[in-house]
C-alpha cells in the first residue's frame, strides 16, 4: 500500500476557527498553535491498514485516574517530527525509551534513535509514513534500536536518509531490542490496565479542527478527514463528568498541552481505541 503524505497549511481558515469558537459546550479551547507558525508538518493522508489481529485483554478494576506524567514524570519526553511523516517512529520509540525507564530497565530515560528506524526499517517508507503500525514494534523486537546520542534525528526537512551502519561519531553500533509487544486495545478496561505497565503506542484519525486544538478535552465536532497520525497513551482521567485519555502527540512542546492533548475516552473517538500496542522491554 502506497501512503499519501501532506503538509498541512500554515494558512488557517479565520471563519473555520470563529465557527468553532462559538459551538456551545465544547469541551476544548481553539484557536492557532503557535506550532503551527513555525515549520511545517506533515501527517499520512492515506488510512493505514492494520492486518495484526491478535488482542490482549487486561482485565481488573482500574483506578479512576493514572498517568505516568504525574506518577513517573522523569521517564517521559516530547519530541517533534518537524517536516517528516516520521510519527509511526517516534510513536513507537518514544514509547520504548518510556517503557525502558518505567521497568528500570534503564535507570533514567534514555532517548533511542528514531531516525535509526526511519532509514533503517525497510517495512516502512520514512517520512513517508507506514501502511501497518505493527511495522515498527516488528523492527523493536526482531532488530532494535540504538540511542538517539549515538543516530540523531537529522530528518526534520522531510528528507530519507541512508541505513547507518555505525554512530554518527563513527562508533560502533549497539542495538537494543523489545521483548514483545500485544495489542491491548480490547476495550477501554483494557488500556486502562495495560497502561498500568507502560505507555502504549496508538492512532487516530486527524480531522481539520484537531489543528484548531490548544487545549481541553478533544471531541470531533467539525471538519473533514487531513490523515492518520500516531501518538502514544500515557494516562487517562475525568473532568466534569467527562472521561479522556491523556495522548502525547510529536509536534513538540510548544503545541497543544505542552505537547500532550487529552481526548474523549470509551467512545473509540478518531478510532484512537481501534488498534494499539504496548511495547514490552
Amino acid at each position: 500500500m502506497i501512503t499519501l503524505v501532506i503538509t498541512l497549511s500554515r494558512v488557517h481558515n479565520k471563519s473555520f476557527l470563529e465557527m468553532l469558537k462559538n459551538i456551545p459546550d465544547l469541551t476544548w479551547t481553539p484557536g492557532v498553535s503557535q506550532y503551527f507558525l513555525d515549520d511545517s508538518i506533515q501527517v499520512s493522508k492515506s488510512q493505514r491498514v492494520n492486518q495484526f489481529t491478535q488482542k490482549t485483554r487486561y482485565v481488573g478494576a482500574p483506578p479512576n485516574s493514572f498517568s505516568w506524567l504525574l506518577e513517573m514524570p522523569e521517564c517521559m519526553g516530547v519530541s517533534d517530527t518537524a517536516g517528516c511523516s516520521a510519527d509511526w517512529a517516534f510513536s513507537a520509540v518514544g514509547s520504548f525509551s518510556d517503557n525502558r525507564c518505567i521497568s528500570g530497565k534503564d535507570s533514567s530515560r534514555v532517548a533511542y534513535s528514531e531516525q535509526y528506524m526511519l532509514s533503517c526499517d525497510s517495512s516502512s517508507q520514512g517520512c513517508n509514513g507506514t501502511s501497518l503500525m505493527q511495522n515498527p514494534q516488528n523492527f523493536l523486537k526482531t532488530t532494535g534500536v540504538p540511542t538517539k546520542k549515538c543516530v540523531k534525528f537529522q530528518s526534520g526537512s522531510g528528507e530519507n536518509l541512508k541505513c547507518q551502519t555505525a554512530c554518527d561519531d563513527g562508533s560502533k553500533l549497539k542495538l537494543i531490542k523489545s521483548s514483545s509487544f500485544e495489542d491491548v486495545c480490547s476495550g477501554e478496561e483494557s488500556i486502562m490496565n495495560a497502561l498500568r505497565k507502560g505507555t502504549i503506542q496508538t492512532q487516530l484519525q486527524i480531522y481539520s479542527d484537531f489543528m484548531y486544538y490548544l487545549s481541553g478535552v478533544y471531541k470531533h465536532v467539525s471538519g473533514s478527514l487531513e490523515g492518520v497520525q500516531m501518538a502514544t497513551f500515557v494516562g487517562y482521567g475525568e473532568t466534569s463528568g467527562t472521561k479522556f485519555w491523556v495522548v502525547r502527540n510529536a509536534w513538540g512542546s510548544m503545541w497543544g498541552e505542552n505537547g500532550y492533548f487529552r481526548i474523549v475516552r470509551g467512545t473509540n473517538e478518531c478510532q484512537i481505541e481501534q488498534q494499539c500496542f504496548l511495547t514490552v522491554v
